[in-house]
Parts: C-alpha cells; sequence; structure tokens
C-alpha cells in the first residue's frame, strides 16, 4: 500500500507479523513504480512489517521530502514502537542520515556516502554528477542525526567506501563499523538469502557482536563478488597473480565484473608501457559494454599514444 508520493520519492507500506517494523531506503539503481519497494522480496518471504521509501532517482532522499513522509506515516510509525532502518549505498546513507527522524533503536547500513557534496567529500567523485546545492543543503550525516545503534558493513580494501565509514563513525557515536573484506561496494550482496538476512537483523537486535562477527565471516567466504574483486585488489600490486586469478575464477565474472576487471587490468598495461596489450584489452570490455563511452574515450586517448608513439620511432630510424 502507498502511503506518501511527491516528486523525489514515494513510501510503500506492509503489513507483517514481525515484533519490529524494518524501514527501508533503496540504493540508486532501483527506482519508485508505484508498486515495490528494496527488500520487498525479503519481507514477503519472512513475513516482516515494512515501510519501504523508494527514491524516484538518485537523489540521495532530499530531507524536506522525508520529513513529509515521516508525517504521513506516522499512524503505522505509532503501532511500531521499534524501527530498524536498512539500507545501501544512497540508502545507507539515508538509514544513517534519517537515524534520530525515526527514533531507531538500530540502523543497518551497507556502503554508505557521509555525503555526495564534492566540497565535503573531494575524495569521492562518483556520485557528485546527482548533487544539487538546491536540494542537498546541509545533506551531510551529522552527530545530531543519531539515535539508537548502528552497523555500518564495508569492504577496508575499499578504499572511498573506507574513508566514508570511518568518518561517520567518527560523526556519529554507538556506530560500529563492520569490515566484510574483499566485497567491494556491493557488500549487501554477500548477505542475501532470508535465512542469512534474518540472522543478520537479529544479530544487530540484540548487539551480538560476536555472533555478527561469525555471520560476516561467512557471508563474505561464499560471497559472490569475493572472487573478482580479490582479483581487482591484486592488480595493483601483483598484476601477474591478478591474471592467474582471472584464468581460474574470470569465466564466473558477471558481465560488468568482466568489463571493470579488463578495464582496470588495461589501465595497469598502460601503467607499465605495454600499450598494444591495453588496447586489446579496453577492445573487448567494450564488446561486452558498447553502451559504455568511457571504454571509447580511453581507447581515443590510447591510439593517440601509440600513433605518436610509432611517429617517434620511425624518426628515430630515419
Amino acid at each position: 500500500m502507498r502511503v506518501f508520493s511527491d516528486e523525489n520519492l514515494e513510501v510503500m507500506h506492509r503489513a507483517g507479523s514481525s515484533p519490529y517494523l524494518l524501514i527501508t531506503f533503496n540504493e540508486m539503481e532501483m527506482k519508485a513504480n508505484g508498486s515495490r519497494f528494496w527488500g520487498q522480496r525479503f519481507c514477503e518471504k519472512a513475513n516482516i512489517s515494512a515501510l519501504g521509501f523508494i527514491s524516484r532517482r538518485p537523489n540521495w532522499f532530499p530531507a524536506a521530502s522525508v520529513v513529509k513522509a515521516v508525517e504521513a506515516a506516522a499512524p503505522i510509525l505509532r503501532t511500531a514502537p521499534e524501527r530498524i532502518l536498512y539500507g545501501h549505498s544512497q540508502g545507507g546513507y539515508a538509514a544513517l542520515r534519517y537515524r534520530r527522524r525515526f527514533n531507531a533503536a538500530v540502523a543497518i547500513a551497507f556502503c554508505p556516502q557521509v555525503s555526495i557534496d564534492p566540497k565535503a567529500v573531494p575524495f569521492d567523485g562518483r556520485f557528485a554528477r546527482y548533487f544539487s546545492p538546491g536540494v542537498h543543503a546541509n545533506m551531510g550525516v551529522a552527530p545530531d542525526h543519531a539515535a539508537g545503534r548502528a552497523y555500518l558493513f564495508f569492504d577496508p580494501f575499499h578504499a572511498v567506501d573506507h574513508r566514508h565509514a570511518v568518518r561517520i563513525a567518527t560523526l556519529q557515536e554507538r556506530t560500529h563499523l563492520v569490515p566484510v573484506h574483499m566485497t567491494g561496494h556491493g557488500t549487501v550482496r554477500a548477505f542475501t538469502g532470508t535465512a542469512r538476512t534474518l540472522s543478520l537483523i537479529e544479530a544487530c537486535r540484540g548487539d551480538d557482536l560476536p555472533g555478527l562477527r561469525a555471520l560476516t565471516r561467512a557471508a563474505r567466504v561464499t560471497a559472490p563478488m569475493r572472487p573478482y574483486q580479490i582479483a581487482v585488489t591484486a592488480i595493483a600490486r601483483h598484476p601477474a597473480w591478478a591474471d592467474r586469478f582471472d584464468a581460474r575464477f574470470g569465466s564466473a565474472f558477471s558481465t560488468v565484473e568482466r568489463a571493470n576487471f579488463l578495464y582496470h587490468r588495461a589501465n595497469r598495461h598502460i601503467r607499465d608501457g605495454e600499450l598494444e596489450t591495453a588496447r586489446t584489452m579496453l577492445a573487448d570490455a567494450m564488446t561486452i559494454q558498447p553502451e559504455n563511452t568511457g571504454f571509447a574515450r580511453r581507447i581515443a586517448e590510447l591510439d593517440g599514444r601509440i600513433a605518436r608513439g610509432r611517429q617517434a620511432d620511425c624518426a628515430a630510424f630515419s
């Protein structure tokens, strides 16, 4: 049932039998369509009471709209004294940004951003194109947004997510950092499955840190993105080892992972002066993702370097 809608987001309610209300916030790839919310399938399988916040575009849940939505959902919230916030990336940001607004007992955030304001996070340009000064004024996660406890899951090997996590934990009290190694920006995917997600929520509800660490260890070992993350991480310092790992596990990479690995490996070949090899890899990546104009631009730049190198060689022998 839809309980709120405006130009920025909509809110869906699902009645269930859980002793808590799970309030979810979507990641940026999902957009509101009037009939679904992020985490809906899990809530249906486990019969969870839920309030799903869904953005209409990647907008990081503007405060003005969230305030109106909370007012519209007040009758539902009054019947749920225990509220758990849950989200990934822009949704993880919202779970932390609105802890106090919902008077949350627990917030569970995967790979959140402290802000997308380029001035506030000059180390992260991934989402700068979505920042609007008029919409996102004073949007950063702040100390006075904290309520209850928060559990922030991230991959320490993902340098940018790591910086966001550390800053958030510094700003917000009672925020536990939970490292999930070699899961990249997709850490939430390591916890898919009804049983595992329920175990995660219960461990956070009970502030069971030993149980949470055990669950995290098990999740990261079987995480579907782990082979890819290990291979990509190895490129920087051990490229030959990355190649061996790719040869063994690369057939199981998703198409996006395959293209990304080729792109990063090509960049290392460029750094090592192996331009022809790099061009071949970029061409393979573009075949996998022909809509990715970044690959085409990179190839054009590389073709220019290769041509200039050949001209220099010819001049040297003339």
